[in-house]
């Protein structure tokens, strides 16, 4: 039986490692932060979730916050991880929630943490007296270094990476952070502070992909990790797939095509050297990238002239010859298209039909979807992004 429960979500890192404000990088039309909450707000026993945010910053987490907020509690974070939790704690407190409650904690510079993991923390905790945190297996050889030389092994099996989210009882959280802090104890996680506390903190198998943002090289990779989670194409025996991303922004006085299809009524179209379809780029993209031969640019540069205007389903047609030329032909595509306007669920089928013609395969191979940002980032005020997954299959 499911457990009611609270959470925070804390935002209010200074991102110094990473050079940017992490939690707001663009993934896909939402800020890191919200792939997170997102996941969070997808439980329906989540009471309440308290997001700690820069003090300075309230106003701009408050306006990105979903339609449906009415269980998100915006609060000031502190300098360390521990005064932001404290922070949410006593939100929760104010809130209605008693120290028997049960609190989740994540970090929002993970935003690939998977529902079923949450769940997972979740249940353990309810089951358990004591903490839960989520770790998984270090497969590199560890070192002790001492003035820059090896000073001894650590063995692998007496170690593991913490991930978050990670759970207790807030009362016992509460106390088990103003007891480090009292003794001067540095903080490094829920986990750790609830350890030296003498609290039993359990263990559960954690999830690989619920990487943490670190360094700017981290975002390409999550990039893909989210988008194939997004699309969930499941590739056929023998067969290969990849992901493809374009985003192109809205210009004035140009028609608006988008996945081979024309939208008339829209008053302006994207910019590009062709016709700007950002859904067939996207799928030209995934297609080459299954075969290990390319991309779209690579194939059609805009720097040649006989590219420039053109319907981007010739350049569809280009790419399958290419395709074939490899041995390799389409079997399956997903494609989802972050816009604004125009609505793309009315004209699904025309899209899928369009493809399922352009791709020579049946409909039922070919899934498309239309989302929104809520207004956040470029596809919701600037321009329109899409991305694809493909699966390829030998030809012979």
């Amino acid at each position: 039986m499911a457990s009611p429960h609270t959470a925070i979500l804390v935002a209010a890192g200074r991102s110094s490692r990473m050079g940017i404000d992490k939690v707001w990088a663009d993934l896909w039309g939402r800020p890191a932060w919200r792939w997170s909450l997102d996941v969070l707000l997808s439980d329906p026993d989540l009471a309440h979730v308290a997001v700690a945010v820069p003090r300075e910053a309230e106003g701009r987490f408050r306006a990105a916050l979903p339609a449906d907020a009415e269980r998100c509690l915006i609060v000031a974070g502190g300098d360390e991880r521990a005064d932001s939790v404290i922070s949410g704690l006593r939100a929760l407190t104010e809130a209605g929630h008693d120290d028997d409650a049960l609190v989740l904690v994540h970090d929002a510079a993970r935003p690939a943490v998977s529902v079923e993991l949450m769940r997972a923390v979740v249940d353990a905790a309810a089951r358990i007296d004591g903490a839960v945190v989520p770790v998984v297996p270090v497969s590199d050889s560890l070192k002790r270094v001492r003035a820059e030389r090896v000073a001894g092994a650590i063995e692998r099996d007496e170690v593991a990476a913490a991930q978050t989210p990670q759970a207790a009882r807030l009362g016992t959280l509460r106390a088990a952070i103003e007891e480090a802090h009292a003794w001067g104890r540095p903080i490094t996680d829920d986990a750790g502070a609830m350890a030296a506390a003498g609290v039993p903190v359990h263990v559960i198998p954690g999830d690989p992909a619920n990487r943490k943002l670190t360094d700017p090289a981290d975002l390409p990779a999550m990039r893909a990790l989210l988008a194939a989670r997004a699309t969930g194409i499941e590739a056929p025996t023998g067969a290969r797939s990849g992901i493809g991303f374009d985003a192109h922004r809205r210009v004035p006085a140009r028609p608006m095509r988008l996945a081979g299809l024309e939208f008339p009524g829209e008053p302006d179209g994207l910019e590009g050297h062709s016709d700007g379809d950002a859904a067939l780029h996207a799928l030209i993209d995934a297609l080459l990238g299954a075969a290990g031969l390319g991309d779209v640019g690579t194939l059609f540069p805009s720097a040649e002239s006989a590219w420039e205007g053109i319907d981007s389903a010739v350049l569809v047609k280009g790419a399958l010859e290419r395709l074939a030329a490899h041995g390799w032909r389409p079997a399956s595509v997903d494609i989802v298209i972050a816009a604004q306007s125009p609505a793309i669920a009315p004209r699904r089928d025309e899209i899928v039909a369009r493809l399922a013609e352009l791709l020579g395969l049946e409909p039922a191979s070919i899934s498309v979807k239309g989302t929104t940002s809520d207004g956040l980032g470029f596809a919701g005020r600037e321009g329109i992004a899409a991305w694809a997954v493909a699966a390829i299959e030998p030809s012979g």
